[in-house]
């Protein structure tokens, strides 16, 4: 089992989520487009951790927290669309592409998927799903993000998070990942990752969001790297 710790910078000050990923509905989380380096990384039964950006009020706050269930294609997201709700309200948002009608499709290959029009990514939705990155994570019902005030991050996250990090950088209560930390991902194994774990159980947020809203954001600019 290991921890994915990233900052969602689609936030607004209020801790507020306003772009796409993660994507939550009927209380199931989702996460699509962005990422770009770390989704491929990502196996069932690993956590992602959300932290919220610099920009947001202080202090700096867990507003994801994700156990994936499920690891499929963004075209097996897309179908699974027909049959269940959660999966149909995020075509357009979470699932930015489907696949193209037809025989011969390939996994990770752009040219079998079509865009979806006002989707997030209008310009790199390609790159996003090239080769392994054409990974679509599905969290259980556990999962959580936070509507408004997730756990704030203390000390003992940050020394915790610390042990994840490869780039240089001091990370500090004002900046749990450093203030480098655009595009990256820390990655927590063994007896940290169970720490995190244990850490996030002893502070459950006071409320859960069950749905999304229209994105705000991350039309183009987000996290995605």
């Amino acid at each position: 089992m290991a921890v994915f710790a990233y900052v969602i910078e689609t936030v607004d000050r209020n801790y507020k989520l306003t772009g796409c990923v993660p994507w939550v509905s009927d209380g199931l989380v989702l996460f699509g487009p962005c990422k770009k380096k770390m989704r491929p990384e990502v196996r069932p039964g690993d956590y992602i951790l959300g932290i919220s950006p610099s920009h947001a009020r202080s202090p700096r706050r867990v507003l994801l927290w994700m156990r994936v269930a499920e690891k499929m294609t963004f075209a097996e997201a897309y179908r699974r669309g027909d049959t269940n709700k959660a999966f149909r309200a995020a075509r357009g948002h979470a699932i930015h592409v489907r696949p193209k009608q037809g025989d011969g499709f390939r996994v990770g290959k752009p040219v079998f998927y079509a865009y979806i029009s006002g989707a997030p990514h209008s310009h790199h939705w390609r790159s996003d799903i090239e080769g392994n990155r054409d990974a679509f994570l599905v969290s259980d019902p556990d999962s959580w993000v936070a509507k408004s005030d997730g756990p704030a991050v203390d000390e003992e996250l940050v020394s915790l998070l610390k042990e994840g990090i490869a780039w240089k950088g001091n990370p500090t209560l004002e900046n749990p990942l450093t203030p480098n930390a655009r595009g990256k991902h820390a990655k927590l194994t063994g007896k940290t990752a169970q720490q995190v774990q244990d850490w996030i159980s002893r502070r459950p947020p006071r409320e859960y969001l069950q749905n999304s809203s229209r994105p705000t954001s991350c039309a183009e600019k987000c996290a995605c790297p």
